[in-house]
């Protein structure tokens, strides 16, 4: 072997042994009964946890939306518009059983607009709606409401004033010299400040984001280190059984390094899919297991959970696998550091204490996701898998933004598996040594030189 750490030996290339090892580990991972029962039992949990919502909208099926309804320049307005639009938005489903139906929807009046602002702020109304005549005598409604005009709510409300408007045309005009009808203005007021891409969000589909985000980031936080600790303790492992002296005649260190990389990547892979894969197709179809367990929502109900859809769900992957090769390279690096499976935490600590910091400011930032701290540190290759997956779950990204961070990843990456293959080639022929993070940062310059 060369001093650089390259065998001398020639061979049939870096694919080829990478591939046997990358196979070798792949085999070995995922035919263990622990592999086999840690991912059946995990993959119950992600579906319990999909169906979580389905069984929150059951108990809160029950959860009347208490909306207010306030005339000031023309008081007599609010009993019809209450009338008309109860009549529209609270129909009895069809088959529904009457006695054990409640309406969805209760408008009250309300003595001022002032008072029902006051009453939304504080939680006690769902929204207000503002009824004003135009100058050209139509009917002006505002709905204020912490939603979104996106929110099924708030288009409810919309067909609802148009043909409460209609009624209120056709009570009002002479029979005998018809009125031209003039179309109602419908406009909605939302009082929260989150936005998407200059719109407000509804904030049950905020809440829904914000959560979705969590659990992705905190899945990412958690296989991350789960898989990297995978790939140091199979180098410590097989320095520990000699079987690292064999390897190590056969095949280079940058073959052992990618070989270990993809091999335990792809066990990690084929974990991930038999986990994600139920749970996100209940949580695609979730709106159709919901109307077949618990039946049609009334008009205007929301759906369970937002945010989860299939670009998400790529971009989840992409980070998630880009993340993977630059930590785990590193935990590989710190495992052929050692010579006994013990130690290999104490090298590991460093890495995990990067990415448990890098989680933390990815879910800690979800309330600030548009500020420049959290802009920057989206670019920075061992935050980014976390923190751009948080920004294009909760805000608006610009494509080249994506672009630009899955590009320093990448070469990141790379620059990291030279180092990394540097720091292997000088660990895997130490023996008998406790080595510290010490011992690390000076092979890690050492390879640098």
């Amino acid at each position: 072997m060369s001093p650089s750490g390259r065998s001398t030996r020639p061979g049939p290339g870096l694919r080829h042994n990478a591939g046997l090892i990358a196979r070798r580990e792949y085999r070995d991972r995922v035919r263990t009964r622990t592999f086999v029962a840690a991912t059946a039992i995990l993959a119950v949990v992600a579906v319990g946890l999909a169906l979580a919502p389905i069984g929150l909208r059951y108990l809160d099926r029950g959860t009347i939306a208490r909306i207010g309804v306030v005339a000031e320049s023309e008081p007599a307005l609010v009993a019809s518009t209450i009338e008309n639009l109860d009549a529209q938005l609270n129909r009895l489903p069809e088959g529904a059983d009457p006695a054990a139906w409640e309406r969805p929807y209760r408008f009250e009046p309300v003595a001022s607009e002032a008072a029902g602002l006051v009453a939304v702020d504080g939680g006690t109304l769902r929204g207000l709606v503002t009824i004003a005549r135009g100058a050209d005598s139509g009917l002006v409604f505002r709905y204020i409401t912490p939603g979104s005009a996106a929110s099924q709510s708030s288009i409810s409300l919309e067909f609802a004033t148009f043909g409460a408007a209609v009624l209120e045309w056709y009570d009002r005009a002479p029979k005998d010299q018809p009125v031209p009808f003039v179309i109602p203005k419908y406009t909605v007021v939302s009082t929260t400040g989150a936005t998407d891409a200059g719109q407000p969000i509804d904030p049950q589909a905020a809440a829904s984001r914000s959560v979705l985000a969590t659990v992705l980031i905190v899945l990412i936080f958690v296989t991350l280190t789960v898989y990297g600790m995978w790939v140091a303790t199979s180098v410590a492992a097989e320095k520990s059984t000699r079987v690292m002296e064999l390897l190590i005649s056969a095949a280079t260190p940058r073959e052992l390094l990618v070989g270990k990389v993809v091999g335990v990547g792809g066990a990690g892979l084929t974990q991930y899919a038999a986990i994600i894969v139920p749970a996100a197709l209940v949580v695609l179809f979730q709106d159709r297991i919901a109307t077949a367990l618990l039946g049609p929502a009334p008009l205007g109900g929301e759906a369970p959970i937002e945010g989860l859809t299939l670009p998400i769900l790529g971009a989840f992957l992409l980070f998630f696998l880009l993340g993977f090769i630059l930590y785990a390279l590193l935990y590989a690096a710190a495992g052929s550091l050692v010579s006994r499976q013990e130690d290999v935490q104490q090298l590991a600590l460093p890495l995990s204490l990067i990415s448990m910091a890098s989680y933390i400011i990815a879910v800690a930032g979800i309330a600030s996701i548009g500020s420049t701290f959290m802009f920057v540190m989206s670019f920075v290759p061992f935050s980014s898998p976390f923190v751009m997956l948080s920004r294009i779950m909760m805000g608006r990204v610009e494509s080249w933004e994506v672009l630009l961070s899955v590009a320093i990843l990448v070469a990141s990456s790379v620059a990291i598996l030279g180092l990394a293959a540097r720091i292997y080639a000088t660990g895997v022929v130490l023996y008998g040594q406790r080595p510290g993070f010490r011992d690390f940062i000076r092979a890690a310059r050492s390879a640098a030189d």
